[in-house]
């Protein structure tokens, strides 16, 4: 415990500042850890349920389902796209004008 005498006493202002400097830096460090840590746990919450629906998650059918209605729905897009410049030289409408269906 001699050391402590031997300490310069027109540092202990500084060494005080320090060390509340380092608590205030040590509280800061711990709230940006915990804020950080959510924000990866919401995002990987939302990947996790996406895997779990595109793997089948607690229903089987539900991955399956999910790919089908994707593929009609790319189906359907493929059809739109494929007869909608001969309806638009019949019917033109709005929706013509703005995909530039019409001749």
């Amino acid at each position: 415990m001699e050391w402590l005498q031997s300490i310069d006493p027109s540092l202990l202002p500084y060494l005080a500042a320090g060390c509340a400097l380092l608590c205030v830096v040590i509280v800061v460090v711990g709230f940006v850890m915990q804020a950080v840590g959510g924000f990866f746990d919401v995002l990987f919450g939302f990947a996790e349920v996406i895997i779990d629906i595109l793997e089948g998650g607690p229903m089987a059918w539900c991955g399956c389902a999910l790919l089908l209605f994707g593929c009609i729905a790319c189906a359907v897009i493929v059809i739109l796209f494929l007869t909608a410049p001969n309806n638009c030289a019949v019917y033109p409408t709005r929706f013509c004008d703005w995909f530039g269906f019409l001749p």
